[in-house]
């Protein structure tokens, strides 16, 4: 573990990069319900094992009790191998399912505070939202001022407003799991709990539809399919994300956003991150065995998994070390799969040309990476700037540019890389990009 930390430990004492800090702010409402979903697929799953182990004690003691009740007309040797095969599995069993019943309690516990507290809070910013109404209405505020406050407060209703009925749906489903009654995930809802650690496609039901008529045809249009999620489970978890990547963490009891940054894994042991921020805030929750729900965007891949805690470090360098998870749910966010390259290009931004590079690209957008001289700081372009790209493609006379709306910055001094989504490219353009891809993948 102290190889992994050695080459990183500067990593920590460095903010976040203002461009970055945009960009994960842009991301984070998309990743809240993604987050949710995660959280809702955990709870499902406990109900489904909680029942599933009650039924099969239930069986067991029912056939033990009948065994009893017959003894006198099974063979003795019969009924000592009966007896043990079914004593066995109760003693085996019967605790697991005691530690099931406790967490389904724990979590019912925790879910009706949340609840309460959502319902507060979403109370506390109706009523904010009326005094704003109010103020305006008798001339305090102008109208510009009231759509600014209500915009900000708009999605903090929203989030406290689905916090409330996701809590009330979950309790409802542990509390009927108790009484002995599984209530199965609605059809919309994606929940791929299976046995085995096989891949499983998560997809909505008209998906489905088309993937069921074109089943001999996955494998080949593999990149096309950018609206499906795959759960991974077990010796198929690989949590492909590169050193310094934003995360957004979500802990039981903690409402308010958190975030940290990946530092590295060892596959199937453990993964680190950094110190989350709120520090102060959370470090009461940062004890082993408290589960931290992750989901990050990278590499045009939404990433969300669960991890219990090993340790809270903070010497020799500040970290946590979490267990490797279990599975993994990774959904690609583009409708095509970026392609590795090197192709000389111009960007103009301010006015100015400036020569770069493009590393990745694909008819939607690409990644762009960019040497600044000293002098050059203030043509340094930022999240939602609009540039252009001027650029050729191997074998190709005509020179292309297309206009593009920087989506994310990463900067190393000056060296910079902008991931760049296209607004402007013709129909040309795209078929020309799509020809050369089809040249360079493998």
């Amino acid at each position: 573990m102290k190889s992994l930390f050695k080459p990183l430990t500067n990593m920590f004492s460095k903010k976040n990069d203002e461009s970055e800090t945009s960009q994960q702010e842009q991301n984070s409402s998309a990743l809240t319900d993604q987050s949710n979903s995660m959280v809702q697929i955990d709870v499902y799953s406990l109900s489904k094992k909680y029942c599933d182990t009650f039924l099969a004690i239930k069986t067991v003691q029912t056939k033990l009790d009948k065994l009893l009740e017959t003894k006198e007309h099974i063979a003795e040797e019969r009924f000592a191998s009966l007896h043990e095969q079914y004593r066995s599995f109760l003693d085996k069993h019967t605790p697991g399912l005691k530690k099931l019943s406790d967490e389904i309690d724990r979590r019912i516990e925790s879910y009706i505070e949340d609840k309460k507290e959502a319902a507060e809070k979403f109370t506390e910013i109706k009523k904010n939202i009326q005094q704003e109404a109010k103020l305006l209405e008798v001339g305090v505020i102008s109208k510009e001022d009231y759509i600014q406050r209500v915009q900000s407060l708009k999605p903090q209703e929203k989030e406290y407003k689905d916090k409330y009925k996701i809590s009330q749906e979950l309790i409802t489903v542990l509390k009927d799991a108790k009484n002995n009654k599984y209530t199965p995930p609605p059809e919309n809802f994606i929940s791929n709990q299976e046995d085995g650690g096989n891949k499983v496609d998560e997809t909505s039901s008209g998906e489905k539809d088309s993937l069921e008529k074109g089943k001999s045809k996955d494998n080949k249009n593999k990149d096309k399919n950018y609206s499906i999620s795959q759960v991974y489970s077990d010796k198929d978890v690989d949590i492909n994300i590169e050193c310094g990547t934003n995360l957004n963490l979500k802990i039981e009891g903690i409402a308010i956003p958190i975030t940290a940054n990946f530092v590295g894994t060892q596959r199937y042991e453990y993964l680190i991150i950094t110190h989350p921020t709120p520090y102060t805030t959370i470090k009461p929750k940062l004890f082993t065995g408290n589960k931290i729900f992750i989901e990050s965007i990278f590499d045009g891949r939404l990433f969300s998994f669960s991890s219990p805690i090993i340790e809270n470090l903070t010497k020799p360098i500040r970290a946590v070390v979490l267990e490797y998870p279990k599975s993994v749910s990774i959904k690609r966010l583009r409708t095509h799969v970026r392609v590795t390259c090197k192709l000389p290009s111009t960007i103009h931004f301010k006015g100015a040309g400036k020569e770069s590079i493009i590393c990745d690209i694909n008819p939607q957008g690409c990644r762009i990476e960019v040497v600044y001289q000293p002098t050059e700081k203030n043509y340094i372009a930022r999240s939602d700037d609009n540039i252009k790209i001027e650029f050729s493609l191997p074998g190709d006379v005509d020179i292309y540019s297309i206009s593009g709306l920087i989506k994310n910055v990463k900067k190393k001094e000056l060296t910079v890389l902008y991931g760049i989504q296209f607004i402007e490219a013709s129909e040309a353009t795209q078929k020309a990009i799509l020809k050369y891809l089809s040249t360079i993948k493998p």
